[in-house]
């Protein structure tokens, strides 16, 4: 078992896509962007949350909300900054795009055939 990366497109709405590498941290709720990444994006962050790190230490971090297309699907997620080595991928993007982490094999796995749902 080791570390999951993968390749989403990300951004303000599906025009104005980037192709970013995340790691894949299903510990973390919240999807993180380094802040000059955001930036670049032009991903705003009106709310600010707290948050608790692994070290139990609470952190203030500004929220927003980012377009995101990972493989065949694509929808809206929330989004934080945080200076981080590279973008997390959180549980939450997950759950919303419909993908689960086969951790053995490396790899993300659809959990029903369709993406972002009003249940």
């Amino acid at each position: 078992m080791g570390l999951v990366t993968t390749t989403v497109e990300i951004g303000l709405g599906p025009e104005s896509l980037e192709e970013i590498e995340f790691l894949v941290d299903t510990g973390s709720l919240y999807t993180f962007l380094p802040p000059d990444l955001a930036t670049r994006l032009g991903i705003s962050f009106p709310v600010k949350s707290t948050v608790v790190l692994a070290n139990r230490r609470t952190v203030e971090v500004p929220v927003g909300v980012a377009f995101l297309r990972l493989a065949d699907r694509e929808g809206g997620v929330i989004v934080a900054t945080m200076d981080v080595p590279m973008p997390l991928l959180g549980a939450v993007a997950l759950e919303v795009l419909g993908f689960k982490v086969d951790p053995v094999a490396g790899i993300l796995e659809h959990t029903r055939p369709f993406g972002p749902a009003a249940l």
